[in-house]
């Protein structure tokens, strides 16, 4: 068994970025707000796709701490769901 200890310190913030792509996965939008993704993402042509990555960012460096994953799934299925509440 192994253990892994990542120490941190107070100066490093965690970003979460979204981004925006077409059909052709060409970014369209990328950036930190989730709300402007989806406005992206709605008047984006049909095909787009919505990822999400995680960095971590500190006074001297920024690197990318996970891979894209795709969401459109997640957000489509929510906003289908959030319809059907608010129709009945």
């Amino acid at each position: 068994m192994t253990n892994v200890v990542e120490l941190r310190n107070g100066s490093v913030k965690r970003i979460i970025f979204y981004e925006v792509s077409d059909a052709q996965n060409i970014a369209i939008w990328g950036g930190e707000s989730a709300l402007e993704a989806l406005k992206w993402y709605r008047n984006s042509p049909n095909g787009s796709r919505i990822y999400i990555q995680e960095w971590l960012a500190d006074e001297e460096d920024v690197s990318q701490i996970s891979s894209n994953i795709e969401i459109t799934p997640i957000v489509l299925s929510t906003i289908a769901d959030c319809m059907e509440r608010w129709s009945k």
